[in-house]
């Protein structure tokens, strides 16, 4: 079964905190992403963060369930042509490609309805499972950058992953057909 992607809605907020409040989900996200994740960090989310910098947030629904959050932060100036990618999923849906199939479909909205020509992932060291998904979707380790990030008092090298669109034979980018 794969997932589907939908809007953030204010209507999230519970399923949000239950899954977001478990620190093996927040251990390797970003500062935005606190634990404990109490209910006025998910308002706070669902009205801003989420649409922060032009961010795009969408749902992961798998099985019709609220299972997680996947993300791009389009860049600015002279990187406009580039964003940021992130995912995360609650404990109980790790394992079963659902955040393959997200990333999946993420992926070709950036490119395809986006007009992006690269995205990139950064990933904290120890977040293994994340660096396979992001292969699995075609992501490439461009490199990595030592001791890069300090988090709840210890300091990680971050693993930079990116994918380029497609050129045909005559250099023109290859869009995918799907969009959201």
């Amino acid at each position: 079964m794969d997932s589907i992607l939908r809007e953030l809605l204010p209507s999230d907020l519970g399923r949000l905190v239950s899954l977001a409040n478990d620190e093996n989900v927040s251990r390797y996200l970003v500062y935005t992403f606190p634990y404990p994740y109490t209910p006025a960090d998910a308002e706070w989310w669902i009205a801003t963060g989420s649409k922060q910098n032009g961010a795009i947030t969408r749902v992961i629904l798998y099985g019709g369930e609220f299972a997680g959050l996947v993300g791009i932060t389009p860049q600015t100036g002279w990187r406009d042509h580039l964003a940021e990618i992130g995912y995360w999923l609650g404990t109980k849906y790790w394992g079963k490609g659902i955040a393959t199939s997200a990333l999946k479909q993420m992926t070709d909205y950036g490119f395809a309805s986006l007009g992006l020509k690269k995205l990139y992932a950064p990933v904290l060291a120890p977040n293994v499972a994340s660096m396979r998904v992001l292969a699995k979707c075609g992501y490439e380790l461009e490199g990595v950058l030592k001791s890069e990030v300090h988090k709840a008092g210890r300091i990680y090298d971050i693993h930079q992953f990116a994918k380029i669109v497609s050129k045909d034979h005559s250099g023109k980018p290859v869009l995918p057909s799907s969009a959201l």
